[in-house]
């Protein structure tokens, strides 16, 4: 992209947004004025990633707001609507479990990743098992319903309770075997231990069980003992970390060279009660002011905050931040650097926590987009391509003899698969088994595709920087041809599995690249990804045409054994799925490979 006219940029606050030759956002940012800001971006000594961005931009729009704090809301809503790639890229993007509490006449508690500000939701839970358990050692003691509404209604008409009852996990509020007073204290019972009150019921049962034991009423004391350990292991995921009752989020941030990590702890009644762990990847990461607040906000759209936010990094939209979620969590929400004393050393707890996540990214720097770009360098330098690829398009065909033939086009882009953009073709322009015609056809309805003008698969609009195809010389030579037939100049490989050596046009000898060398994995790695995916759709075809009951032979083995098979296994889906280890426990050698050969 060429570098703006300051004229032609707002001097104004607002949003500015960077778009691809397809029209599309690949970096939004925000402003307190749009023009001083916007024209740094032209600096011909800014970092790699910027100059990246640029020159994949074709142009930029501009959308105006009154103050910063609009600009601010602004930048996150189009951020998380368009999820440009270039913003900050959230790595754990998962949703964290959480012990949910129905709004309903007799609540249900349950363990779910969606929240629904409707329900009463505690957590997050570091894992789903942690979330499970804490659950199920409570509901020994305080029984809430944990079955669904069909579950509830069944057992309501039957008059009968189910097994949890029986077992004393259940009160059974579907068959009125407790009143609804009874059940609210369960439910505020189970709201109290979440909120970080759980030393008050330990303390209670206690007391209990000593007082049993002096009366020498052991059986009941020894019930007592279980139903302590119950709550012992229910809050085992909340760790102390202060002496007092406070309540307190705490952020640490580790700025590295080409990423930030970041720790977030929830902390109730002076004990962690959840966590979130995050990395980024800004396009500076010394800006704080551009993306400390996206990862608040990201943090606290969905997790309610405490009213109190500590963070290990000063930035200027905090008055904002707090503004917006104040208003979002309807209470006055602060945040703070803390220069001293105990909510210090919690942030000094959080900040460690950070450093120890950088180690571990660090291990693995080969999904870092700095390491992934170096290594799409080499492999530029290596094949003598014209462009860096940032866009790779892999195709393999697979079929059975001459029937079932399809092919498979994968995408990676900057280094990663992107199976949103996987695409699959049936061979339909001849009959027969011919891999290289196949090929052909495949790379022709592709490139056609991207010659026309109403194109709307976003997929197929897109213009890749290289073309590998799963084979040699001979799938190459073919591909090959379909490019030139349509005039364009894409670079185009071809690498064969034996020896994994990669054949370029108009090149009689191989190429082999060092079998430790990260341009050969990106390549190994998207091809053995086409691979997998032609071949689960061939499973397909195959198993759609055939009939459980009569169609299904398999040369070299007997009806016998087939129905062994089926009584096992009750699907087509499972028996091809099932491995060979598995399959000699029901045949033979002989024939347990043809089967497995068959559908694998």
């Amino acid at each position: 992209m060429d570098k703006l006219n300051p004229k032609e940029i707002p001097d104004s606050p607002g949003v500015y947004i960077f778009k691809d030759k397809y029209d599309e956002p690949i970096y939004i940012g925000k402003a307190k004025n749009l023009r001083n800001r916007v024209v740094t971006y032209f600096n011909p000594n800014s970092a790699w990633k910027v100059k990246r961005l640029v020159s994949e931009a074709e142009n930029i729009s501009f959308v105006l707001s009154k103050n910063e704090a609009n600009a601010l809301l602004a930048e996150f809503s189009l951020i998380q609507e368009f999820k440009p790639k270039y913003n900050i890229q959230f790595k754990d993007d998962k949703s964290y479990p959480y012990v949910t509490i129905t709004n309903e006449k007799w609540q249900r508690a349950f363990v779910s990743r969606n929240i629904d500000k409707k329900n009463i939701n505690f957590g997050p839970f570091p894992y789903i098992g942690a979330a499970k358990r804490s659950l199920d050692h409570l509901i020994n003691i305080f029984p809430l319903r944990t079955c669904n509404e069909n579950t509830f209604n069944r057992h309501n008409t039957l008059g009968k309770p189910c097994l949890l009852f029986e077992i004393e996990k259940c009160s059974a509020p579907c068959v009125n075997k407790i009143n609804e007073k009874e059940y609210q204290a369960l439910v505020n019972n189970v709201k109290n231990f979440y909120k970080g009150n759980s030393d008050h019921f330990i303390t209670e049962k206690i007391v209990e069980m000593s007082e049993l034991s002096q009366k020498q009423e052991y059986e009941k004391a020894n019930k007592v003992k279980k139903l302590l350990q119950h709550l012992e292991n229910a809050r085992i995921n909340q760790t102390l970390m202060t002496s007092n009752d406070k309540n307190v989020d705490v952020i640490g941030i580790d700025v590295g060279k080409y990423d930030v990590v970041a720790t977030c702890l929830f902390i109730r009644k002076g004990r962690i009660v959840g966590e979130i762990k995050k990395n980024f990847e800004p396009i500076n990461t010394e800006e704080f002011n551009q993306y400390l607040p996206q990862i608040i906000f990201n943090v606290f759209s969905t997790e309610e905050p405490s009213s109190e936010i500590i963070v290990s990094h000063s930035f200027l939209y905090k008055d904002d931040v707090e503004k917006e979620l104040s208003r979002l969590w309807k209470r006055k929400i602060n945040i703070q650097v803390p220069q001293r004393g105990w909510k210090k050393d919690l942030l000094l707890t959080a900040l460690e926590d950070a450093a120890e996540l950088r180690r571990v990214a660090d291990l693995k720097r080969r999904k870092d987009l700095e390491f992934r770009s170096l290594s799409l360098e080499q492999l530029k330098n290596k094949l003598n391509l014209n462009n860096v690829p940032y866009r790779i398009e892999a195709y393999d065909v697979s079929n059975l003899g001459d029937k079932f033939r399809v092919g498979s086009m994968v995408v990676m882009e900057d280094g990663l698969t992107k199976p949103s953009m996987y695409r699959k073709f049936h061979i339909k322009s001849f009959e027969g088994q011919d891999d290289f015609r196949s090929m052909e056809e495949m790379i022709f309805r592709r490139i056609k595709r991207l010659d026309s003008n109403n194109e709307v698969d976003q997929s197929f609009k897109r213009l890749p920087d290289l073309i590998l195809i799963d084979g040699g010389k001979g799938q190459l030579s073919k591909a090959k041809s379909v490019i030139d037939h349509f005039k364009l100049e894409i670079d185009v490989v071809g690498l064969a599995k034996k020896e994994e050596e990669l054949f370029l046009p108009n090149r009689k000898d191989a190429i082999k690249l060092n079998k430790s060398s990260e341009a050969l994995f990106i390549l190994q790695n998207i091809r053995d990804e086409a691979h997998r995916f032609a071949i689960s759709e061939n499973r397909r075809l195959r198993l759609k045409d055939l009939d459980i009951n009569s169609s299904l032979t398999i040369k070299g083995v007997n009806n016998h054994s087939l129905d062994k098979l089926f009584k096992k296994y009750t699907s087509l889906s499972e028996i091809s799925n099932v491995s060979f280890d598995d399959l000699l426990e029901i045949l033979d050698e002989k024939e347990a490979q043809k089967v497995f050969k068959y559908f694998n």
